[in-house]
């Protein structure tokens, strides 16, 4: 399960991938840190003790633990751990060209010429890791010193460390805009046949984009077979004397080690198209429609009903009904015209300054109530050490 891609293969070129294919398997690497991120967020919030630290950490231990998985997957199949799943690889580029009459040993002698080396393997982590990862610590970086910058808090004059990121805070937006612009010109070049790389690094170290081809599975299942293979250090089948402890507890060793083998890699070839199908599902269930319908729904169910003002018994009070049931434009504190209206969580109107100045300086006691209904209001909190009431929830209106 390796190629997955939507193009009818047999309209491509069986070496070179498309750029689309390329583009579509970045983008879907770039979704693996931030997924596994809102999930870690999700479960912390419900075990924030075991998991904050995790949280704190998150960069660095993702980057641990990816480049190890990136690292063993460019090892042995010069991919990536998406790239894998869309059938391309990476390939030394060779100047040497061969005919497709050649077959054989030939072929595989320049198959083995195209793989990556030692250093094209480092250098193709750092492009995948690395360079992603710096690239949003100083975002970050220049994120948080940007209003200081725009508050003219800096003096490079004065401080080498503010000379730094005054300096910093200069370059870093234009240096940023030529490594995008430089790598887009690069897909650019790609997209027109005259290069191979997609982007500087991969250009200046000689890597290319290439398909998946026989020789890579042929050397999969050379490596699978290595992997499962019963090693022993003696043939006890044409051996008369019985075997040694030792022999036996080896023996018995591989044995049991053989289906565990067997697990793991039925495991590790299963998680890639699972995790992969998984990512696309998310990313699609958070932008359809339908999600967003649900919850809608589910917001609109969970709606509390309003509770009343007042009970049943006082509502039947005429002189009660008379007070809260007015189409008066008159501020029911100053008795005068309302001027700039506000309303509480009553649903009163009244002088924005009358209101605010009346749940300001009311007492401890009797503080805090609806001026009409008398019902406590949740917006004011009494002060005991400025002996005053804390008024919030006061809304001016439009009209």
């Amino acid at each position: 399960m390796d190629f997955y891609s939507n193009l009818d293969s047999r309209s491509l070129d069986r070496e070179t991938p498309t750029l689309f294919e390329v583009i579509s398997s970045n983008e879907l690497e770039n979704l693996l840190s931030p997924s596994v991120r809102f999930i870690l967020i999700h479960y912390t919030n419900r075990y924030p003790r075991h998991l904050i630290k995790i949280l704190n950490s998150f960069d660095e231990i993702n980057l641990i633990i990816r480049g190890f998985i990136e690292y063993k997957f460019l090892k042995n199949w010069n991919s990536s751990f998406i790239e894998k799943f869309y059938g391309l690889k990476r390939v030394n580029a060779l100047k040497l060209n061969i005919s497709q009459g050649y077959t054989g040993g030939q072929l595989s002698k320049y198959e083995n010429l195209k793989r990556l080396h030692n250093s094209q393997v480092l250098v193709s982590l750092f492009d995948l890791l690395m360079i992603p990862y710096i690239k949003e610590k100083l975002d970050i970086l220049y994120d948080k010193l940007l209003p200081t910058y725009l508050l003219n808090q800096l003096k490079p004059n004065e401080n080498r460390k503010d000379f730094l990121k005054y300096w910093f805070l200069k370059i870093y937006p234009t240096a940023s805009t030529i490594f995008k612009l430089v790598n887009l010109l690069f897909k650019v070049l790609y997209l027109s046949g005259k290069f191979k790389s997609v982007t500087l690094l991969q250009y200046l170290f000689n890597i290319n984009y290439s398909r998946f081809n026989q020789f890579d599975y042929e050397l999969d299942e050379k490596r699978t077979a290595s992997f499962l293979r019963k090693s022993t250090s003696v043939n006890l089948d044409t051996r008369i004397r019985p075997p040694s402890l030792a022999e036996s507890v080896s023996d018995l060793y591989y044995t049991l080690m053989h289906p565990l083998k067997k697990s793991i890699l039925f495991t590790s070839n299963s998680i890639l198209p699972i995790s992969i199908f998984l990512l696309k599902f998310l990313e699609w269930w958070n932008s359809s429609e339908i999600n967003k319908n649900m919850k809608r729904d589910n917001v609109m169910d969970k709606v509390p009903v309003v509770p009343k003002l007042i009970t049943s018994e006082l509502s039947k009070i005429k002189k009660v009904n008379k007070l809260l049931k007015t189409n008066s434009s008159k501020c029911p504190i100053c008795h005068e015209e309302i001027h700039n209206p506000a309303v509480i969580e009553t649903g009163f109107v009244f002088c924005y300054t009358c209101i605010y100045k009346y749940l300001r300086e009311a007492d401890e006691l009797t503080g805090g109530r609806c001026p009409v209904s008398g019902k406590r209001l949740l917006g004011c909190k009494y002060s005991r050490s400025s002996k005053e009431w804390k008024v919030n929830g006061v809304r001016r209106l439009m009209i």
